[in-house]
């Protein structure tokens, strides 16, 4: 064998056992993982309908994976600091984002200098997923949709609905339904749900969007009157309530789904551990009923290749929604 030719044969198989090495020792961590507490981000404040769903998952998805599952809250900046901490954090499976639809659907259409992208993650799977309510005070004049659209058009300055902010997805969905029903709504920013909400008790406001968990307990106490279910059926929680479809107006659903990520680039056998674990959980039924009590549904993805497309036609989705709103934030 010519001299250039045994180096060029040593160096390949040299270059092939250190890959084989990595390989070996990438089973290995996948094999043995977890080792050590993982930690599940959540993107909001301690306390919300979010956290308290991220708390249940945790302890399950601990029991399963035989380790400490913690929930760690960076709230903030329209849910970007959490995300951009996991996108940022070691690609071993011990830090994880619990992210809610805002994060991968919305922002990215919204922000020009986002500190993340949704391909900084690794997708896991789908953990649950609610609907939107129109609610108004149990006050207010309309008790109905068609209530509500007459009464619109008697008021030229609009009718005014609360957000959790400009470009939050309660902002994105008033002003889609404004458009497509052509009511006249005006955006009243809040910094959180509750003082939205007791506005709109109190009046000074018309309507809110919320998600069914908190509008069916404002609903039950008698505080509130839910007008649309943003489903594409009724809910078992309010099976009174019309859908927009019930309205004439099949194309208004919205749903804001939770999904477990990691950062891009953990090892595929550690996701797979990750899913398997996640799927369990979802299907348990202490999960499935603690959440189906407050109108929320648990929901895994066949596999984490599943949930990646269903992100991406949820992103395609939303940005054909938000792209004619001209909404750019900083």
């Amino acid at each position: 064998m010519k001299p250039i030719s045994r180096r060029l044969c040593l160096s390949l198989t040299a270059a092939l056992g250190c890959t084989l090495g990595f390989v070996d020792a990438a089973q290995a961590q996948a094999q043995d993982f977890p080792t050590r507490p993982i930690t599940i981000v959540v993107p909001y404040a301690a306390g919300g309908a979010t956290d308290i769903t991220a708390r249940r998952f945790a302890e399950g998805l601990g029991r399963r994976l035989s380790t400490t599952v913690v929930v760690d809250n960076k709230p903030g900046a329209a849910t970007a600091i959490g995300a951009a901490y996991v996108a940022r954090a070691p690609k071993d499976g011990y830090t994880l984002l619990f992210a809610p639809g805002t994060t991968t659907s919305v922002n990215p259409h919204l922000y020009g200098k986002l500190s993340y992208q949704l391909s900084d993650f690794a997708p896991i799977s789908m953990v649950s997923r609610q609907t939107f309510v129109l609610s108004v005070g149990a006050g207010h004049p309309a008790k109905t949709f068609r209530e509500l659209m007459a009464y619109g058009k008697g008021k030229p300055d609009g009718l005014t609905y609360g957000t959790t902010g400009t470009g939050s997805m309660t902002n994105i969905i008033g002003e889609w339904v404004g458009k497509t029903t052509g009511l006249k709504l005006v955006e009243v920013p809040y910094k959180g749900t509750a003082p939205a909400t007791v506005d709109v008790i109190s009046g000074r406001i018309d309507m809110q969007f919320e998600g069914i968990t908190s509008t069916a307990s404002m609903a039950g106490s008698g505080k509130m009157r839910p007008l649309v279910v943003m489903a594409d059926k009724p809910s078992p929680l309010l099976p009174s309530v019309p859908t927009f479809r019930d309205e004439g107006y099949p194309d208004l659903v919205a749903f804001t789904n939770f999904g477990l990520l990691a950062p891009k680039g953990t090892p595929g056998a550690v996701i797979d551990k990750l899913h398997a674990a996640t799927v369990a959980t979802v299907a348990s039924p202490a999960f499935t009923d603690s959440l189906a009590a407050s109108g929320e549904a648990a929901v895994s993805s066949p596999s984490p290749r599943q949930f990646a497309s269903f992100l991406n036609e949820e992103f395609e989705h939303w940005g054909r929604i938000i792209k004619p709103m001209n909404i750019k934030l900083d």
